[in-house]
């Protein structure tokens, strides 16, 4: 029905939740969309010009367009509704949360640690996405634009878990820890995310800078 809208940012409004609201004026017309978190943040403020892809949701009362920075984040959120118990709104809080690389890389490595740390994912929900959408994962990475997505060495994983626990036993949520991992892959930085001592530096440092800008 629609792929994407380009227009003007309204409005943001956090909800508190996984997923945030975004306005989106289109030639005068306003769209609101439901985006995960982390795409609230990065997408932009009030007053830009930005284009968003999307997905639309029909329930029985209700239409929900939901809003991707990137199209690889709309196909994966297509298919995690393919999985039996997971709604759009589910779907969006788990790829917003893990982003598309990690949560390729989990279900392809059958880390179901990792994918029951996105909001609102027990152990039964992140088995069954690693049961049900495997040959389908391992398809999307071979088609994705940018290339095939190569699941991280298992090494790696267990440096990503063994950090991860440290920061729990802290009080971090799961939340806080995979956006702090995520920021450690994307960024432009020196971080060797195979070295447990250098990630765990490089995490307490980024979480220690937003909790001082919540103050």
């Amino acid at each position: 029905m629609l792929a994407y809208l380009k227009g003007t940012i309204s409005a943001k409004e956090i909800s508190g939740g996984p997923v945030d609201r975004l306005v989106l004026d289109v030639g005068g017309v306003g769209f609101e969309l439901a985006v995960a978190h982390p795409t609230l943040m990065a997408i932009g403020q009030p007053g830009d010009d930005v284009m968003v892809h999307v997905a639309v949701s029909i329930r029985e009362t209700e239409w929900t367009i939901f809003g991707f920075r990137e199209a690889s984040e709309r196909q994966l959120f297509a298919i995690l509704q393919s999985v039996t118990g997971i709604g759009p709104k589910l779907a969006i809080g788990i790829v917003g949360t893990l982003g598309v690389s990690t949560l390729v890389e989990a279900v392809l490595s059958e880390n179901q640690k990792m994918i029951s740390q996105a909001p609102g994912v027990g152990a039964k929900v992140a088995q069954r996405i690693i049961l049900e959408l495997k040959s389908k994962i391992e398809e999307f990475a071979r088609n994705t634009s940018s290339g095939a997505i190569e699941p991280r060495r298992s090494a790696k994983s267990q440096t990503f878990d063994e950090v991860s626990d440290y920061l729990a036993e802290l009080g971090y949520t799961h939340t806080e820890i995979h956006l702090v991992f995520k920021a450690a892959q994307e960024e432009d930085s020196d971080v060797d995310t195979d070295n447990a001592e250098e990630l765990l530096r490089f995490a307490l440092k980024r979480l220690g800078m937003a909790a001082k800008r919540a103050k």
